[in-house]
This record gives C-alpha cells, sequence and structure tokens, in this order.
C-alpha cells in the first residue's frame, strides 16, 4: 500500500509516518495519506481505527491538527492524542510503517473570516488540536492579521502547540489552574480584554469551559458589542457520519415545543456558532 487515498470524503488506507510522545500521556500521530489532506479544512475531523482487527471496535475521533508539507504539497495529517483508554492506548503504540484506517475529512470547518478581523483562537487542553491547522491557514493568508492564541490547561504539563503556533507570529496567552505557567486560573479570564469590535472568536474544549465562554459572550453582546463567536464541540463519536445520534447536542430551534432540537454534532457540526447550542441542558462532562 502506498497510503493515497481513494476520495475526499471516505474510508481511507493511510500509513504511519511518526508516532511520538510530545508532552505527559500526549502523542503527536503523523499519517500519510495525500488525498485526505488535499482535502481537508481547518477545523475539521478524522476517525481512526485504533489498532487491527475488531479490539476495539470502534474508532476515535480525533481533530486534524495540522497538514504535512511534501515539496508544497499536502501529503499528510497530524493528530493530537491524549492517552485515557484502550483505544488511545492503542494508537499511542502504533508504528511508523503501519497500516492505519481513516475516515474523513468529516464535519463543517470553521469561518475563518476575514484578513481584517482579530482573530482570538481560545483552547482547553486537548481542545488545542485544531488551533495549528487554523492559524497555519490563516497566516498563510496573511502575513499581518492580528491572531491571537489562548490556552488554558490543568498544569504546564498540558500546554500544547504554544511554541509551534508563537512561531507563525501569533500572540500568545497561556493559562493554567494550578498557576504552573502563565495566569493562575481560567483561560476565558484572558479572552475578556480582547472582546471588542472586529474581533472573531474560535474555541475548541471541554464543555464546561464553552459554558462560561456562551455566558461571558452574552454578557458582551448585552453591553452592545457584536463579534462572531464558534466552537468546536468534542461530543463522543462513535460514528463520525449521522448514523449512531451517540453525539448529539441541544441546538436552539423556535419552532420546536420546548425551544430546542437534538442535532448530531458529527454532520451539523463540529463547529457551531456558540449561541446556537443550549448549554443549560449540555452534559459537563468533555
Amino acid at each position: 500500500m502506498d497510503g493515497n487515498c481513494s476520495s475526499a470524503v471516505a474510508s481511507h488506507g493511510g500509513v504511519v509516518t511518526a508516532n511520538a510522545e510530545i508532552a505527559p500521556g500526549c502523542w503527536r500521530l503523523e499519517i500519510r495519506c495525500p488525498d485526505l489532506a488535499r482535502a481537508a479544512r481547518p477545523g475539521q475531523f478524522i476517525m481512526l481505527r485504533c489498532r487491527q482487527g475488531l479490539d476495539p471496535l470502534l474508532s476515535r475521533a480525533f481533530s486534524i491538527c495540522d497538514l504535512v508539507d511534501e515539496d508544497g504539497d499536502a501529503v499528510g495529517i497530524v493528530v493530537l492524542q491524549v492517552v485515557i483508554g484502550v483505544g488511545t492506548g492503542a494508537l499511542a503504540r502504533r508504528v511508523v510503517g503501519e497500516e492505519i484506517g481513516v475516515l474523513g475529512p468529516l464535519g463543517n470547518p470553521y469561518d475563518l473570516g476575514s484578513p481584517e478581523e482579530h482573530m482570538v483562537l481560545v483552547a482547553g487542553g486537548i481542545g488545542a488540536a485544531p488551533f495549528l491547522m487554523v492559524a497555519r491557514a490563516l497566516r498563510e493568508r496573511s502575513a499581518a492579521q492580528r491572531i491571537t492564541y489562548l490556552v488554558g490547561a490543568r498544569s504546564a504539563d498540558h500546554v500544547y502547540l504554544v511554541d509551534e503556533i508563537a512561531a507563525l507570529n501569533c500572540e500568545i496567552g497561556v493559562a493554567t489552574d494550578d498557576g504552573s505557567s502563565g495566569h493562575h486560573g481560567f483561560v476565558t479570564q484572558l479572552l475578556e480584554p480582547l472582546l471588542a469590535p472586529g474581533a472573531r472568536v474560535l474555541a475548541c474544549g471541554p464543555n464546561p469551559m464553552f459554558k462560561a465562554l456562551a455566558a461571558q459572550v452574552e454578557l458582551a453582546r448585552a453591553r452592545g458589542l457584536e463579534f462572531p463567536c464558534e466552537v468546536s464541540t468534542e461530543e463522543n463519536m462513535p460514528c463520525g457520519y449521522g448514523a449512531c445520534a451517540g453525539c448529539v447536542v441541544p441546538l436552539r430551534s423556535s419552532s420546536h415545543p420546548d425551544g430546542f432540537r437534538y442535532g448530531k454534532s458529527c454532520v451539523e457540526g463540529p463547529v457551531f456558532p456558540v449561541e446556537a447550542i443550549r448549554w443549560d441542558l449540555m452534559r459537563s462532562t468533555h
């Protein structure tokens, strides 16, 4: 197998080209799959087979972190993953040259707006994963656009992609729960002074961070500040293409008696306007 993919949105045969632990429990997995890489857009995700065989049975969903470039052509993708169970543990043991099943690219990308906007990227934990690809796409489009990357984590060991995104001439803000790096507190506290006309906020992280962000945005808009804000949800995705309904989120809907409906985040998202989701009904996990 040469690692080429047969179509843009399909099941692909990729080949592992690198797999290394870059932080405690966090692995950078590189997969050669040219057609998928060429079709991928910032904010989309893939489904990965954890290992050969049927144990574990289900694939795992991951944001596309970056693209692998070869002579100016995208030939592969990069995934960041934190080992938390059997599936991610199996992925951490994948070896160079091994074939790996990939489904994608899947989901809707972020809206990157215009180069005149101040782009603010807000990450919580492994929610940092999509923002290297986002920052790279923005910088390739405009050398002058203001881009700020805000990342929060429980400790300094779990702050991801700061050096890589800083190398793209982006402003950096770090917050940690224990104060071991940057601001001692929540990443949303770093966002507050940046909320202004002309800003565009893209976020990825756990639901508690999103709930705080949604409240923050609501208060800012009540003060007359208008700016777009999108979030990429981290719901569990057993299939990735809408068959299982395992990743539903409550979406506001005036046409439904209860004022909301459940939407499949894998096909309607994973990127949503922050105001589209009923955060009071979202589970607090993830």
